[in-house]
């Protein structure tokens, strides 16, 4: 065996919880960053929703290239610590800079202002997303220890989530607020919880969490990563389900302008997404055991067409007539199948991109962890920029008005359910059906391994010198 070989083992729980504790606080700020600083900052200091649109979509495709910069660098990467540990403490020290003018803003507060710190925080974010990906992906070569490991990250970061719902509600109760409506000054108080929070977490991790393979000495060039793209045909299937997955989930990160514009539900906002937390982090370890029982792409479609099916109960709430009651009653319903739903994508996706880097690993005999990470982000963020941007302008173009006060007509009020509601089950149901018959299920995986033993034997064979004759 060699020392660049994966152990197929199952990771203890201890390696697992201090592992997953560096996506807390990128869980905590995930949502403020991704939906509420945009939305926000286009209330309270009236900045055009179509200029915010295009903004969002420049800054995706930004995002992107510099995840596959990282990628690339991190797969190069050789220290004491291991190649991901230093780049998650780097990644993290620049979120919190970011976040301290992003969350407490002062001064001339504009679209130039919000573009520059934001792009910051992404590319913080990326250094921390992309390393902790590659990182577990390397923890084991079991198929369905790799969905433990990435259901372990995906419950921290709900639990960082649920945190992120929680805080405006302590907020408000401690009188620190009059609601617990998100706004800008409600933002200061999330800044206070990452500047604790990121130290301790990632600094848990970094000291006590397994390095996982130790990569091989020989650095991979970009040369040789383009070729096994081009070469792996499970990787562009993976890619084409998940860049429609991700066109519907870049649509609703408008999400908070439907229930605090539309639905008048702001300052239910985040008890509604506190219940959404929980039941995610709740139905992680059904999904977990349903991708090792049934296989994780099978498990997958099932939980999207769960979730997306579950948004179309929007279109019987009528916001003119029913009372705040119903609709919130019929809001908590709803969320908790999406929640149930929604909960699969973050456990079950990664778990797969590990196997199809694995294949790469078979085809070329390079560790590129990192780069295939960092090319699905690639991909996956163009999408999102395309479904943020394409939500934003599709409100315009219905005559959507998200500002405080507003009135909508019928028109505005259709364009907003279609944009939440339908176009986005049509784009990840049908990215879902993509993936049914994906190649690399569990059997097709243990072959994979076993080549890539005989492969790494071959190759230390060929390393070790000859014997005195």
């Amino acid at each position: 065996m060699t020392q660049t070989r994966r152990a197929a083992t199952q990771p203890s729980t201890v390696a697992l919880i201090t592992f997953a504790l560096a996506a807390f606080g990128p869980g905590l700020l995930q949502m403020p960053m991704m939906a509420y600083v945009p939305q926000l900052y286009a209330k309270e200091f009236g900045i055009d929703l179509a200029a915010l649109g295009g903004v969002l979509v420049t800054l995706r495709v930004f995002d992107a290239v510099t995840d596959q910069l990282m990628g690339y660098v991190s797969d190069r990467t050789r220290t004491r610590w291991g190649a991901r540990k230093p780049w998650i403490v780097a990644g993290g020290l620049l979120c919190l800079i970011a976040s301290f003018f992003l969350l407490r803003p002062s001064g001339p507060v504009g679209l130039v202002y919000l573009v520059a710190w934001k792009a910051l925080y992404d590319f913080g974010f990326t250094m921390i997303d992309i390393n902790q990906q590659s990182w577990g992906a390397e923890l084991t070569s079991d198929y369905n220890a790799r969905s433990k490991i990435t259901g372990a990250k995906a419950i921290v970061t709900q639990l960082g989530s649920l945190g992120n719902y929680v805080l405006p509600i302590a907020v408000a109760w401690f009188g620190l607020t009059e609601s617990s409506a998100y706004s800008i000054d409600m933002l200061a108080y999330f800044f206070v919880a990452a500047a604790a929070i990121f130290p301790i977490t990632i600094g848990i991790s970094f000291v006590f969490a397994p390095k996982g393979i130790a990569l091989p000495a020989k650095r991979p060039e970009l040369i040789g990563f383009l070729k096994s793209v081009r070469s792996n045909k499970p990787l562009w299937i993976y890619l084409a389900s998940f860049s429609l997955c991700g066109m519907g989930m870049g649509i609703l990160q408008i999400i908070f302008t439907f229930y605090d514009g539309y639905l008048k539900l702001g300052a239910w906002y985040p008890y509604l997404m506190t219940v959404f937390a929980i039941t995610m982090a709740a139905s992680m370890p059904l999904w977990i055991w349903a991708a090792g029982r049934f296989g994780k792409h099978k498990s997958y479609v099932v939980a999207v067409t769960i979730s997306s099916l579950a948004m179309q109960g929007y279109w019987f709430v009528d916001v003119a007539t029913m009372s705040l009651e119903t609709i919130l009653a019929i809001s908590f319903v709803v969320i908790v199948f999406i929640g149930a739903g929604a909960s699969a994508i973050v456990v079950i996706s990664p778990a797969i991109l590990a196997d199809v880097a694995d294949y790469g690993r078979l085809r070329t005999g390079e560790q590129r962890t990192g780069g295939y990470f960092a090319f699905y982000l690639l991909t996956n963020k163009v999408a999102l920029a395309i479904g943020a941007g394409a939500a934003f302008l599709l409100l315009s173009l219905f005559g959507y008005d998200a500002r405080a006060g507003a009135t909508n007509d019928a028109t505005a009020a259709f364009g907003m359910l279609f944009t939440v509601a339908l176009l986005p089950a049509i784009l990840k149901i049908g990215g879902a059906l993509i993936i049914w018959r994906f190649p690399i299920d569990q059997r097709r995986h243990a072959v994979i391994q076993r080549r890539i033993a005989q492969l790494e034997t071959r190759q230390l064979e060929a390393q070790m010198p000859l014997a005195p004759v």
